[in-house]
């Protein structure tokens, strides 16, 4: 296993894995979508009764669904690394803004198909990039070395190095594709657990008053960003931490050198 200094090294490496990272893109728009959503779709017409931060469910939707927009490219930019949980998550909330601008009706109501499209957005989404990871593995930039093999986090020229003088490129070329196999098996279980997962909620909703629809359609997607962080984004940090684990591990005996040479700090 990685110990705590490889471990910070890997984190450093992937910042939007960070509790910051984790809180804005998860956490707060949950709660926003949780407890903000109540009102009506105007804040302006609130009434005595309603608390000061039931903004309703039109504001809090777009609020939520900024967080994580604005924090993901601002990620993106200031560190030109690509991380394949926050590109996932910055698709995800560009098609929900997509879907729901189509599926919310004049006075609230969803409409009947939502459950199925919002299921499809996200099945669809880490089977894309399952794809793409599996067919990028015959092309010369092969998008593992983009999203867990990179270069800000191994020294691929001296492992490479290394391979080359210990003859040890066939076992080499092995581990990178078992590693692209494990990480296309994960994404694809994602998509699964997504699918079941995004249509459960979204049926819940559908079965709500026609008056209290929207609202509870912001619930639900809040329901399934936190329990899709528990449920299926915990596991996947979980393979990619193993892969990296096996690839460092593999790697030793492949080329004779140290974790602390294979690793960049």
């Amino acid at each position: 296993m990685l110990d705590n200094a490889e471990f910070a090294s890997m984190s450093k490496a992937k910042p939007s894995s960070s509790l910051s990272g984790i809180f804005i893109n998860i956490l707060l728009p949950v709660l926003i979508l949780d407890y903000c959503s109540a009102g009506p779709s105007n804040p302006l017409e609130r009434t005595s009764a309603d608390s000061f931060w039931h903004i309703g469910p039109v504001y809090s939707l777009i609020l939520a669904l900024s967080l994580p927009l604005i924090y993901g490219i601002k990620t993106l930019i200031k560190t030109r690394q690509f991380d394949l949980m926050s590109i996932v998550g910055l698709v995800g909330v560009l098609l929900t803004g997509i879907i729901s601008i189509f599926v919310i009706g004049e006075n609230g109501q969803i409409h009947q198909a939502t459950p199925w499209l919002f299921a499809g957005k996200e099945a669809l989404i880490p089977l894309i990039f399952a794809s793409a990871i599996l067919v990028s593995r015959a092309t010369a930039t092969p998008l593992l070395n983009m999203f867990i093999y990179t270069p800000d986090l191994f020294d691929v020229n001296r492992i490479e190095s290394a391979i080359t003088t210990r003859g040890a490129q066939e076992n080499y070329n092995k581990l990178l594709a078992n590693s692209t196999y494990i990480l296309t098996g994960t994404l694809i279980a994602s998509s699964i657990g997504n699918f079941f997962l995004s249509y459960s909620f979204m049926s819940a909703v559908m079965l709500e008053p026609l008056s209290s629809q929207q609202v509870a359609y912001n619930e639900a997607i809040g329901s399934i960003t936190w329990w899709g962080f528990l449920i299926i984004g915990v596991p996947c940090l979980a393979a990619c931490v193993f892969i990296i684990t096996m690839i460092v591990n593999k790697l030793q005996s492949l080329t004779g050198l140290t974790r602390t040479d294979i690793l960049l700090k």
